[in-house]
């Protein structure tokens, strides 16, 4: 790739689309989540997440922390095209090895331990999404900042999924077609990025010595995903052995996980665009543009995630009841839990991926995550006999604090950011959030649950929200929203810019074609004359 092509590539534009792909990640959900929560219920929401929690073990394996690694490795060399395919085909190498040790060692527990006869089903329904994971090349594109093709092929794929769940998916019977769907839809969006490897890359020869140079940094990748795997599904695991009731328990955990994690990705949408970015500035030895991408980033998480916090605490009882229907009693209290992930994710992922991972200091994250699985584990030991799925919420939402504050100490002691600074343009968003916290609390009470009233809310609050943002003059904000408004008035004046040029031109032909006529009408009044003449 050229220096020309990358120079090309901007941080508005990566976002614009990589919040395409991220977008239709939370939509699908949105459309998908009533319909099986009212057809599968609660018993076949909670065997489906029983069983993907058994095999996300053997696809972490199988992924060995390949995808951020070759993202950061991509990024580093985006214009020498030869090293960069070098490096993507001795990490495809890697995980095809690890995808084999993996899918042998899923088949021999399966077929002699097994996990009784409804699992072993569904466990190998949802094995094909393991031997998915060597064509899975998308870190090959978001190294390259390449999120246009990637965009594209979420939303193809993305669309087949969906119809494919509503046309074969209609009884509670069905959980196994819902696992084939979920599988095949996978490994079908994984394969179709591989012709636009022709242009992207050249041959090369590959060495036994190249590949296991990458082995150790990939471990380093490998362990904090270990340590976030057991806090974000080993909670599930922990439930299906150790609650009373597992299937009803894990139905709903697996429901309010679900939209939490919807409405996280509008808080981390920005975390690939920014560790490619920063891994690049970094080998390029511009340290300072990497501090200014983290302070717009906290910004981001702020100015997003505090007001999903107050949305969610008001609105999550009217959000159970009409998007999911009778039961989930406990999803409410779940999501009411789990909202502090708007803010510890947030910044998580701004210290983890985006600071730590991109200048490849892996060795904090790691650091982190391990303490904070094991203080998960434990917390789930105590609690989940005793509260179910509400203790397993609670320990997840400790872990990802912890995790945090940590990351958080880490960078401030290697004086990459100032808190002070992130402390202090924070203080507009609370305020503005609490404000909103008024009329919506008092607008769920009057209107009560329902589908209209929630929008309703919710529309209200992000009017107050805004308009607060605009009385306290917040810079993020203003800065943000002019740009919106500038790129919507180009396109504005472009459009009506070619419908004048449109009009113009023909208005140009239709003169042109009446003087064609005008003339063509006098040669033949012409013509006429000199016949009558020679008559």
């Amino acid at each position: 790739m050229s220096e020309k092509t990358v120079a090309r590539r901007g941080l508005k534009s990566n976002f614009i689309y990589n919040f395409i792909s991220q977008i239709l990640t939370l939509i699908i959900p949105l459309i998908t989540t009533p319909y099986l929560a009212r057809v599968l219920h609660e018993t076949g929401n909670g065997q489906i997440s029983y069983a993907t929690s058994i095999i996300t073990y053997f696809t972490l394996f199988a992924t060995l922390g390949f995808d951020t690694y070759g993202q950061r490795q991509i990024a580093a060399c985006q214009n020498d095209k030869e090293k960069k395919s070098q490096i993507f085909w001795e990490i495809c190498v890697l995980k095809l090895c690890c995808t084999v040790i993996a899918y042998a060692v899923l088949c021999s527990v399966l077929f002699t331990v097994g996990f009784g006869e409804t699992y072993n089903r569904l466990i190998l329904l949802l094995s094909i999404q393991v031997i998915a994971i060597p064509f899975d090349i998308q870190f090959l594109f978001r190294g390259d900042e390449d999120f246009r093709s990637i965009a594209i092929r979420t939303i193809v794929m993305r669309l087949i999924g969906l119809i494919c769940i509503f046309v074969f998916v209609k009884d509670e019977g069905d959980t196994w077609v819902y696992a084939l769907c979920l599988s095949l839809s996978m490994i079908a969006s994984n394969l179709i990025m591989w012709p636009s490897l022709i242009t992207r890359l050249i041959r090369c020869r590959i060495d036994r010595q190249s590949i296991l140079c990458h082995i150790k940094p990939v471990l380093l990748i490998f362990l904090p995903m270990v340590a976030v795997t057991l806090y974000s599904v080993f909670d599930k695991t922990m439930i299906g052995l150790l609650a009373e009731n597992p299937d009803y328990e894990n139905g709903c955990y697996e429901q309010a996980y679900k939209l939490n994690s919807v409405a996280l990705l509008l808080v981390t949408i920005i975390s690939p665009v920014m560790m490619s970015r920063n891994a690049y500035d970094y080998k390029n030895g511009d340290m300072e543009s990497v501090k200014r991408h983290l302070y717009q980033a906290s910004s981001y998480v702020c100015m997003v995630g505090i007001p999903l916090i107050v949305g969610f605490v008001v609105l999550s009882d009217s959000l159970r009841s009409w998007f999911l229907g009778d039961g989930y009693t406990e999803v409410p209290i779940l999501l009411m839990v789990m909202s502090v992930r708007f803010i510890s994710s947030g910044f998580g992922e701004i210290f983890g991926t985006q600071l730590f991972i991109a200048i490849g200091k892996e060795k904090y994250q790691t650091i982190a995550t391990v303490i904070a699985a094991i203080v998960n584990i434990t917390i789930n030991f105590f609690l989940i006999p005793i509260l179910g799925a509400v203790g397993a919420a609670i320990a997840t939402a400790i872990c990802e604090v912890t995790v945090t504050v940590m990351l958080a100490i880490f960078a401030y002691r290697l004086h990459i950011v100032s808190f002070r600074k992130i402390i202090f343009s924070s203080w507009k968003y609370i305020l503005s959030a609490a404000v909103m916290f008024v009329p919506i609390f008092f607008m769920q009470r009057w209107l009560g649950n329902g589908l209209w009233q929630f929008f309703v809310i919710v529309l209200a609050g992000v009017i107050v929200y805004a308009s607060m943002l605009f009385i306290v003059r917040d810079r993020f904000f203003l800065a943000n929203f002019k740009n919106v408004f500038s790129s919507v008035k180009r396109k504005l004046h472009f459009c009506k810019a070619h419908d004048s040029a449109v009009s113009t031109e023909t208005e140009i032909n239709t003169i042109a074609n009446i003087d064609s006529d005008d003339s063509t009408q006098t040669q033949q009044d012409i013509n006429k004359e000199k016949s009558d003449v020679q008559k």
